[in-house]
C-alpha cells in the first residue's frame, strides 16, 4: 500500500513539473477539527501541491497531492493518547475565479492512511479566498470519511473528520 501511494504521489509530482510551471502552486494549512472527531483530535495541519490548467476564461482544473497530519488528543480520565492521524490526499481540483482577486474551489478525491489502525477515505474540501498574482490566502472546510480500524473501545466511534481552517499558498 505505501508503494502505490508514493508512486501515485511522484506520478502527480511528475505531471505537475512537466507541465509548465504557470498553474503551479504549493501551500500549507492549519484546521481544528469538528463534530465527533474532535474527541479524540486536536488540531489539523499539512501542505500541499497542485497544478491548476485553465480550461475557460476563469476555470482551471487539475490535480493536487498533500500530506495532511490530525493530532492524537489524550482521552480524558484514561491516561491514553492516542495515535496521530497521518493522511496522504490525493484528489481532482478545481478553480473558479469570481473577480480577478476573490475564488472558490473545490478537491474532490481520496485520503490515503499511513496509519495502521485508521481507515483512508473519500476527500472533499471547499475553499474560498483572496489571491493575487504570487499568493492564495483562503478558507476551507475539509470532509474525510476515515475511521478508525481497529475494535477497541478506547478509539471511540466516528465515521469521517470534518476540519475547517485557514492555509496559504504560493502560486509559481
Amino acid at each position: 500500500m505505501k508503494k502505490l501511494i508514493l508512486s501515485a504521489l511522484v506520478a502527480v509530482v511528475g505531471l505537475m513539473t512537466a507541465q509548465a510551471q504557470e498553474g503551479f502552486k504549493v501551500g500549507a494549512h492549519l484546521g481544528v477539527p469538528v463534530g465527533d472527531a474532535t474527541d479524540y483530535f486536536g488540531v489539523n495541519f499539512g501542505v500541499e501541491a497542485s497544478y491548476l490548467y485553465p480550461v475557460m476564461e476563469n476555470l482551471h482544473v487539475g490535480g493536487t497531492a498533500g500530506i495532511d497530519i490530525y493530532s492524537g488528543k489524550e482521552l480524558t480520565g484514561t491516561g491514553t493518547k492516542l495515535k496521530n492521524l497521518t493522511l496522504i490526499p490525493i484528489a481532482a481540483s478545481a478553480q473558479y475565479d469570481f473577480l480577478d482577486q476573490f475564488f472558490g474551489g473545490i478537491d474532490l478525491g481520496y485520503a490515503f492512511s499511513i496509519n495502521k489502525d485508521y481507515n483512508g477515505g473519500f476527500y472533499f474540501q471547499p475553499k474560498g479566498g483572496w489571491q493575487n498574482d504570487m499568493f492564495q490566502a483562503f478558507v476551507f472546510i475539509k470532509a474525510i470519511s476515515s475511521d478508525v480500524d481497529v475494535s477497541d473501545p478506547v478509539y471511540g466511534n466516528y465515521s469521517a473528520v470534518t476540519t475547517i481552517g485557514v492555509g496559504g499558498a504560493y502560486k509559481f
